[in-house]
């Protein structure tokens, strides 16, 4: 099994534009690298819209499809 990753994104919800920060080998550096964008300008004012998520290599992510509500 390999490694998980652990991407970092900004997501206000207003905007409807996700942006990717990065994609990182360990959860405290995807950490550090949201805490380090959020003194950044266009970030500085959304602070709290940041998340981060964890996803597995080699593995369907939407195995299931999905539906237009």
């Amino acid at each position: 099994m390999t490694e998980p990753l652990f991407v970092v994104l900004h997501d206000p919800p207003e905007s409807g534009r996700v942006k990717v920060i990065g994609i990182y080998s360990s959860l405290d550096l995807a950490e550090a690298a949201a805490a380090r964008a959020r003194t950044l300008p266009g970030f500085i004012n959304e602070p709290h819209d940041f998340t981060v998520h964890r996803y597995e290599l080699d593995k369907d992510h939407w195995p299931r499809g999905f539906v237009r509500l």
